[in-house]
């Protein structure tokens, strides 16, 4: 149990153009694990960790806002008491007449009452179905009538819209409100539906004792959620997942905690939730976390205030994407180039020596840890243990600037929503650049030859190809679409991710390049655009990027969203005169445009991008991309057809110019 890497399955069968199944080593035995002994659903895995943390520990905070509106420290629902409340709640949607497997919406941001109706559901046997109201008025249409969703919990921020849309609904028999609803809304409910808080639900389903489960409990094949992907090229698909799928988690976890490939993590332990709860890797996440015991923290539902929520709740565990951990490592390096003299001097120096120790895997050091990275540490709370970057690539600058401040387990992990989440993650120790680790011990990974785009499982020193995933994190089917299930399922079990990986020597997965989304430019070469997009977005002055190009053009064009903060302090150094403009007109100034380019055309050159996928003129845009303007899914990925919709005058007239 204390191999680090994988390893090939011995029994497969070999198939030409595919490498052999890898294996995680703590699977030598050749079984790939399935959920914790006695743990038969994910109500289950929740009592497990009551039992660890006891019923009175913490279990889900949030922090309760003042008369001023202003957040207070966190307030905490115990284990016991989510226990009982989900209970309740469970009941008061049988009691409404939700039979066995009834699909139960959420239409809500993170908080407290989204995971109390998720465990309502796995106590009752009932399909929860996070809805997406980012995705338009069509999409959220799509998803209830195809999931035939029975009841909606609804923020109260989100009520108005939903009632809109709720005569066209006639499945939705229910809509439950985390919160007081207007009077003037009991008039709109459509006839024989109901309109009730979450409190009145409770209230129904405790009235007499609560509601015995109708029908059987869940088992580990019985459907638990269906979750729809983020619809970035064409309408939502519903991944059907099975408690297995997310309790696969959790099975991971523990067996990376025995073996030592991950600091062991229980009660006491905290995590901040950031990622949407509707993410297929916070879900698994909370259920690997619930079930050993760890207490969950919400943040406020905005990012800009990241920092109030982590230096009030000092987290243990943070779980994140790229994009949060770059602004960190912007924002700390420039104020240490800022502060300049002895100090930037010395942090540079302790910087370089820890940064020499990670090639020996050691990522403390008893002088600089306390004298000069303290203050970082205590940027993040001051206690985190592990922190882990999801859902895209990270740089490997800030992987190492994250090990080296805050002298903390960094680990990088690769899955998707119809893996349940994770399928791989780096291992505690192993500082290798790019890797996302070997399979978890409840998943299989191997390669399959892409020739068309020069990928082969037969390429020196290591094989390349797509990477197909196996085990029980994968998802049952996509729901009422036996057609595209048969696309990336394959007759063996094995789900095509679009993805192109590598595997090293040591079984050691990297994900080099996407077999999806590629074009090819009238020259000829073909570019992938989401992996420029990864490149040059961790260029510090570019807080987000959309990279076009087609077949008709010879040069690819970008619209970027710069770092405010650092291109102001840019300007004043190198453009005196518009020192003073706000974000807005620095962006349509051309100097400004030209400063821009020429940074992300060295970056992009001294990153290893080829001439052609450098874009050759910018738009400089001052409203970031967000899951609000249609720009991002909420897996926090750029939506092409919206972008490309969004900014198709600007596409032109920068094609335009190359031409002129």
């Amino acid at each position: 149990m204390t191999a680090v890497y994988s390893i090939e399955d011995p029994n497969a069968p070999d198939i030409p153009g595919e490498t052999k199944p890898r294996v995680a080593a703590v699977n030598k035995d050749g079984r790939i694990r399935g959920a914790l002994d006695g743990v038969n659903n994910l109500h289950d895995n929740f009592m497990r960790g009551l039992r660890l943390a006891g019923a009175d520990a913490p279990c889900l905070g949030y922090r309760p806002r003042d008369a001023d509106n202003k957040p207070g420290p966190y307030k905490w629902l115990t284990f016991g008491q989510v226990k009982a409340r989900a209970t309740a709640i469970g009941s008061g949607l049988v009691r409404l007449g939700l039979g066995p497997c009834a699909s139960v919406g959420i239409l809500s941001p993170n908080r407290v009452e989204w995971s109390l109706v998720e465990h309502a559901c796995y106590i009752y046997n009932l399909v929860s179905v996070p809805v997406y109201d980012t995705l338009g008025t069509e999409a959220v249409m799509h998803m209830a009538g195809e999931a035939e969703i029975a009841a909606v919990a609804v923020a109260p921020e989100k009520l108005a819209d939903f009632m809109q849309l709720w005569p066209q609904l006639p499945l939705v028999k229910a809509v439950v409100v985390f919160g007081a609803a207007p009077s003037s809304a009991a008039a709109e409910v459509p006839e024989g539906a109901r309109l009730l808080t979450l409190a009145e639900l409770e209230e129904l389903g405790s009235a007499g004792g609560a509601a015995e489960v109708p029908g059987p409990p869940a088992t580990a094949d019985s459907v638990c959620s269906i979750c729809y992907t983020s619809g970035t090229t064409s309408v939502p698909k519903g991944a059907v997942i099975t408690h297995m799928g997310f309790m696969s988690a959790t099975r991971a976890a523990h067996e990376l905690f025995v073996a030592g490939q991950c600091p062991a993590l229980g009660p006491g332990d905290v995590h901040l939730s950031i990622l949407p709860q509707a993410h297929c890797l916070e879900r698994a996440l909370h259920a690997a976390l619930t079930g050993h015991g760890v207490a969950i923290g919400f943040n406020q539902g905005d990012v800009r205030r990241l920092a109030d929520d982590i230096g009030e709740l000092h987290p243990t565990v943070l779980v994140g994407v790229p994009r949060i951990f770059n602004r960190i490592h912007d924002q700390v390096w420039a104020q240490v180039n800022a502060r300049g003299g002895v100090a930037a001097a010395l942090f540079r120096y302790a910087y370089r020596v820890k940064q020499a120790g990670l090639k020996d895997n050691v990522s403390e050091h008893w002088l600089w840890d306390w004298m000069v990275f303290g203050a970082v540490r205590a940027k993040l709370g001051g206690r985190v243990r592990v922190v882990i970057s999801g859902s895209a690539p990270i740089s490997t600058d800030v992987l190492e600037f994250l090990r080296i401040t805050l002298s903390a387990t960094v680990l990088e992990g690769y899955g998707l929503t119809e893996v349940s989440g994770p399928c791989s993650v780096s291992l505690a120790g192993d500082n290798a650049a790019g890797s996302v680790g070997p399979p978890l011990s409840t998943s299989m990974i191997k390669l399959r030859s892409v020739p068309d785009m020069g990928y082969t499982v037969d390429d020196k020193p290591n094989p390349r190809g797509e990477i197909l995933v196996k085990g029980h994190g994968r998802f049952s089917h996509y729901h009422k679409q036996p057609a595209l299930t048969a696309e990336v399922v394959d007759s063996d079990g094995w789900f095509a991710t679009g993805d192109i990986g590598m595997f090293d020597a040591r079984g050691v997965l990297s994900v080099v390049d996407r077999k999806k989304n590629i074009f090819k430019l009238s020259q000829g070469e073909y570019v992938a655009p989401e992996r420029i997009e990864v490149v040059i977005g961790n260029c510090p002055l570019v807080d987000q990027i959309y990279i076009h190009g087609d077949s008709l053009q010879s040069a690819l064009v970008a619209v970027v969203v710069p770092n405010e903060e650092l291109l102001v302090k840019e300007v004043r150094a190198k453009l005196k005169h518009l020192a003073r403009a706000p974000l807005a007109t620095l962006c349509q100034e051309r100097e400004v445009v030209q400063l821009v380019a020429t940074t992300v055309a060295a970056w992009g050159r001294s990153s290893g991008l080829k001439g052609f996928e450098v874009p050759k003129a910018i738009h400089l845009e001052s409203d970031p991309f967000s899951i609000d303007n249609g720009i991002l899914t909420p897996t926090l990925k750029v939506k092409r057809p919206s972008a490309h919709a969004r900014y198709a005058q600007v596409i032109a007239t920068l094609y335009a110019s190359l031409q002129a």
